[in-house]
């Protein structure tokens, strides 16, 4: 740890895990593939609310950004990307720690299972063991005999081991349901009422780990991969500055310039521009963001990012922000907190445009960092793969992931001194 103001913290590379680091990331990729980049399950960002409609309009708080709107919309990743990963294998495994397996019936039977199941799950002839995990099969029936309680016991339990990497990863919705999630997506009714009724509660959101079930429902190969595709479903939003000439422009540019005239004369005659033409009335976020933002949103990683090594992730994106080529040093997470401490200052609210929000838990680590726009979007990426995207997202969606509640996670704010 170290000293920063009040505070001591450490980033931590970002994994998405939904207790200890979060990301929309995705748990289907294999064991090989964890050795290359570090994964993130995807999450579907959404309104504690009834069911949004698509192309809703939604109205931020008023502030000194001026006058925010936004709509929801859903990103999946390319098929050129999908199609990197190899389908995974649709028998389930669960991997028990095997100084702990002794501990498994008693984890099972206190999620409510039967003992006459139980003790087929953990015959002999169906647990395979090596020098380090004991691994068990369930059946489909075992495994749809789960209620969305149970599964949520057992796969808590099952998430503190990696080599459980759907449930260490698992699908986030942050929906009422999955049946919202899965509008418009084009998977058929009877995929989204098997997801439905397997997904469980992890925290505030609503997940799914039992990809290899799913997919063991697939009607061929080109059908499997489909579904694959479909699971890297995000909910993003695309925001405007809506302007008029009733607007106080010199107002604007010192908030999206921060103050300091960052990008002032490209904004500018943009923002006059439009409250003198006839016909337009906003000007779209992708326009107020510094170039390498404008470059990266709505899109994903390339795959020559993995020549630096690691994969860009919600640090390198926060830090990275202003600036106009992205500074490979920040993939060490050691010296991004360094910089941190040596170049920021910590901020309380109300945060202004291009602030860092840190997710720091209670023990000092910074499990996610995302930017501050306005009122309450943020620039992100949920994880270092390649198959999540450059976001913006609310922050009470983010909160959701990163378990942002009294006792767990706390949101610092930092400020680039300069």
């Amino acid at each position: 740890m170290h000293p920063f103001s009040s505070l001591s913290f450490v980033i931590l590379p970002s994994r998405n895990k939904h207790h200890a680091y979060p990301v929309h990331f995705i748990a289907w990729i294999p064991a090989v593939i964890l050795l290359l980049v570090s994964f993130a399950s995807v999450r579907a960002g959404a309104e504690d609310a009834p069911a949004l409609h698509q192309n809703e309009l939604f109205t931020c708080a008023s502030g000194p950004w001026g006058r925010v709107s936004y709509y929801y919309f859903y990103l999946e990743a390319p098929d050129y990307v999908v199609e990197k990963f190899p389908l995974p294998n649709t028998t389930t495994k669960w991997v028990f720690s095997l100084t702990e397996f002794d501990r498994a019936e008693t984890l099972l039977k206190s999620a409510g299972m039967p003992q006459e199941r139980l003790d087929q799950i953990l015959s002999p002839r169906r647990v395979v063991k090596d020098t380090q995990y004991a691994y068990v099969f369930p059946s489909t029936a075992d495994l749809e005999s789960l209620t969305p309680e149970n599964r949520a016991i057992i796969y808590t339990e099952l998430a503190r081991i990696p080599a459980n990497v759907y449930q260490y990863s698992p699908v986030f919705f942050l929906t009422d349901s999955v049946e919202e999630w899965a509008r418009e997506s084009g998977l058929s009714d009877s995929i989204v009422s098997k997801i439905s009724s397997l997904s469980y509660k992890a925290g505030n959101a609503l997940v799914f780990a039992d990809i290899p079930l799913l997919l063991s429902q697939a009607e061929n190969v080109a059908d499997a991969r489909f579904i694959m595709r479909k699971l890297t479903r995000v909910r993003t939003l695309m925001a405007q500055l809506e302007l008029s000439k009733e607007d106080s422009i010199p107002d604007l540019l010192n908030y999206w310039s921060t103050g300091l005239g960052l990008r002032q004369k490209e904004l500018e005659p943009l923002m006059q521009a439009i409250v003198h033409t006839k016909g337009l009335s906003h000007l779209d976020m992708l326009h107020l963001v510094p170039p390498l933002p404008r470059k990266l949103l709505y899109t994903y990683p390339d795959i020559s990012y993995t020549t630096e090594g690691r994969l860009p992730d919600c640090h390198w994106t926060s830090l990275n922000f202003f600036n106009l080529t992205p500074q490979p040093f920040l993939l060490d997470t050691r010296l991004a907190t360094s910089l941190v401490k040596q170049d920021f200052d910590k901020v309380e609210p109300p945060y202004r445009y291009g602030d860092v929000l840190m997710f720091i838990t209670p023990d000092g680590r910074a499990v996610h960092s995302a930017t501050y726009l306005a009122d309450d979007l943020l620039f992100t990426k949920n994880g270092s793969n390649l198959l999540t995207p450059w976001l913006l997202m609310r922050l009470q969606d983010l909160a959701k992931l990163y378990e942002v509640e009294p006792g767990k996670a706390r949101i610092v704010g930092f400020r680039h001194k300069k």
